[in-house]
């Protein structure tokens, strides 16, 4: 519903970004909706963890699909909501950042290509998408300890590199991938 009253030209929070508005709002809902036990002091804790790992990747990378593409976007996104899930799951420091990072970790080297230019296709379905992956980086992640083998910084570092050697008609200017690929009718 979020991203498609953005794509409509409605007004929308961006968390982080316009084009990936619709994960953080999803992953908050499924809490809400589906975990017994949720409240508003959840809901705090959930917005506030959320918010700090964004501010790790806008300090040290980057959340604009115009310089690193849609993992800049729809990955922080994906990355951020799955921090704030497992928090309020109970997971531990570790935990949450295994979550985020395993939020981020597949969805590096995902183009921004929006066909027609508009935040549509397939930017909605990557928003469900990402809020799917944050829901299962959360469960892989509270199934362990905590230990990891890649830390939250190694793949922000890797998806700032990533997005540095991405050729930039893949970064949010419809010259590449499915905006050249799909006809717009």
């Amino acid at each position: 519903a979020v991203n498609e009253e953005n794509a409509n030209g409605g007004r929308v929070v961006t968390a982080p970004t316009n084009g990936a508005a619709g994960i953080i709002p999803a992953v908050l809902h499924y809490y809400m909706r589906f975990i017994t036990g949720a409240n508003e002091d959840g809901v705090v804790r959930f917005l506030l963890t959320a918010a700090a790992i964004g501010i790790l990747y806008k300090e040290n990378a980057s959340i604009s699909g115009a310089e690193v593409g849609c993992q800049g976007e729809v990955g922080v996104a994906c990355s951020m909501a799955a921090g704030a899930l497992c928090e309020v799951l109970g997971g531990n420091v570790q935990q949450v950042e295994n979550a985020a990072e395993i939020g981020m970790e597949h969805n590096l080297g995902l183009t921004c290509d929006p066909i027609g230019g508009l935040v549509q296709v397939p930017c909605i379905e990557r928003n469900a998408m990402g809020s799917v992956k944050a829901i299962n980086a959360v469960r892989m992640a509270l199934r362990g300890d905590g230990q990891h083998f890649v830390s939250l910084d190694k793949v922000i570092r890797t998806m700032r590199q990533t997005g540095a050697d991405m050729k930039s008609k893949y970064k949010e200017t419809a010259r590449g991938g499915l905006a050249v690929n799909i006809i717009e009718c």
